[in-house]
């Protein structure tokens, strides 16, 4: 299992974005992952709109992973309409 960090950006627009980030965790929990934090940063401008939006919720998470499942993550969170972009870097020990 390797450390990750992930930054997603969900749709500002949504009513309630713990639930989406909950979505998130669930999915990395069923892929044998385990997210160790969730830090919440908020409502931020982005820098170029994004499918006409000019604002995003991001979110960073914390997680231990096999590096085998990391492309099914992120195949799987590419399809959630929510989700605007994500960026999963491996962290040093």
């Amino acid at each position: 299992m390797r450390h990750y960090e992930m930054m997603v950006i969900l749709d500002a627009g949504i009513e309630t974005h713990s639930e989406e980030i909950a979505k998130v965790e669930e999915v990395i929990k069923n892929l044998g992952g385990n997210v160790t934090k969730t830090d919440q940063l908020g409502k931020k401008t982005l820098a170029y709109p994004i499918n006409k939006k000019t604002e995003g919720f991001y979110t960073v998470f914390y997680f231990d992973l096999d590096a085998a499942q990391t492309f099914e993550l992120r195949r799987i969170l590419g399809l959630r309409q929510n989700i605007y972009r994500q960026l999963m870097l491996v962290q040093d020990d």
